[in-house]
């Protein structure tokens, strides 16, 4: 189960087929969860990635951005 920390409520699966897209083919496949009372979304990733570089394995793709301190 995922919590939604602002308003501890329960996030429900509003997406299957999300790719978080890290470049180069590197692939994590994920559910999108989205809070039920202010909307807020979260990826939960598979643990393992795969090589999709054509995008074709997910229905969407997130690329996602460098990590900064």
């Amino acid at each position: 189960m995922l919590v939604c920390c602002k308003c501890r409520r329960e996030m429900l699966c509003d997406k299957n087929l999300v790719g978080a897209d890290f470049g180069h083919g590197h692939v994590y496949p994920a559910d999108r969860f989205k809070c039920p009372d202010c909307g807020w979304c979260v990826l939960k990733t598979n643990p393992a990635p795969i090589h999709d570089p054509n995008h074709t394995s997910q229905e969407e793709y997130l690329t996602m951005s460098e990590y900064k301190q």
